[in-house]
């Protein structure tokens, strides 16, 4: 498969590149990744908001995420509706080149007025992505956006991240289109020199492709075996915080092994102590009316009922439709109708990094 990025930096990987200057050199010495099932569902995602795929052709789950997306975009160009006069037009999935040297595919482009855009980011993941305004990869596509579009003065970027947080947006004027591009110009030029440093950290790591070969990651490794259980309670809330910093960093290197090993097998290669076993079978039945029909006068309606899972967001999804309503004010309206019905659980809580 070609690349289309021709081995250049990306615009998607500013902010791995600017924790790691030393990244995307030592990357270029290791293979890209295959993807796996969760890239792949958000490629088919993203090609159904391109255009280039019937929404009929995904999963119920698939186009419940098309929805949402398509919901937060109708709140973002509805937040913006008094800073702009009419719509031009639209570019989607469009890769762009900042003078051969970095690229960036973007998701999709709205044009507005003479001089005003609108960049947004589709994120199907359920990880959350920040504040847009904080964003280097949102940084970088308002700087390319500017240079392939030079008589643009206003450019809003948006991420669109229906299962991880509402929709962030920040607006760019000439002032600060400037002042970004000097910065993503500096990452890129700190990238680009020779022999930059590697600097292991949990934001340069995680997506990082050669975590398996960079000598600082290993060097990591060495600092935590030093560390015996038992002492693990006797720590300082210092140390501990540094020795946490270290497992992020060395958690996605131990998957890239998990990973790599189970690949191997699956070729029919064997490595000591490992084997690769059939997955668990799961049992499900998609068509509803179908088990009705058979079931019913067996088991009885309500025996039938209680077997059933009802899911919310497709039950919103119909009554918005129903009511012709769209965004926050349906969600809202949902919920007030179905109060008494609707429980909400809390999961457990969640140790998030800080800044």
């Amino acid at each position: 498969m070609t690349d289309e990025r021709k081995d250049k930096m990306s615009g998607s990987g500013m902010a791995g590149y600017a924790a790691c200057a030393g990244k995307f050199q030592l990357e270029q010495t290791c293979p890209r990744d295959e993807g796996n099932v969760y890239t792949e569902m958000g490629n088919r995602i993203h090609e159904v908001l391109a255009g280039n795929k019937r929404f009929d052709t995904l999963s119920e789950e698939e186009q419940d995420i098309v929805n949402r997306c398509n919901s937060q975009y109708s709140e973002i160009v509805e937040s913006i509706s008094s800073e702009i006069r009419y719509f031009k037009n639209s570019v989607l999935e469009q890769r762009l080149w900042f003078n051969n040297t970095w690229s960036g595919q973007i998701d999709r482009i709205d044009f507005f007025n003479l001089d005003t855009a609108l960049v947004v980011d589709w994120k199907t993941g359920r990880t959350p992505q920040g504040n847009a305004a904080e964003n280097l990869q949102l940084r970088a596509y308002a700087v390319l956006v500017k240079k392939n579009y030079p008589a643009l003065k206003r450019i809003f970027v948006a991420i669109v991240q229906p299962l991880a947080a509402p929709y962030t947006i920040a607006e760019y004027d000439v002032a600060d289109l400037a002042s970004a591009d000097e910065q993503i110009q500096s990452i890129v030029d700190a990238a680009l020199a020779p022999n930059p440093p590697r600097t292991p950290s949990p934001d340069a790591c995680k997506y990082c492709r050669a975590k398996s070969i960079c000598p600082e990651a290993a060097a990591e490794v060495t600092a935590m075996v030093k560390v015996e259980n038992a002492i693990v309670p006797t720590l300082t809330n210092d140390q501990l915080a540094d020795y946490l910093e270290k497992v992020e960093i060395l958690e996605p290197l131990f998957e890239s092994f998990k990973q790599e090993a189970k690949k191997r097998l699956q070729d029919g290669q064997e490595i000591a102590g490992r084997k690769i076993t059939a997955g668990r079978t799961s049992r499900s039945i998609e068509d509803l009316q179908g088990a009705h029909s058979k079931l019913v006068a067996v088991i009885g309606e309500e025996a039938f009922l209680s077997a059933c899972k009802v899911s919310v967001p497709t039950l919103e999804k119909s009554y918005a439709a129903a009511k012709s309503l769209k965004g926050k004010a349906a969600k809202e309206a949902f919920e007030a109708e179905v109060s008494d019905l609707l429980i909400q659980k809390q999961g457990e809580p969640v140790m998030t990094r800080t800044k």
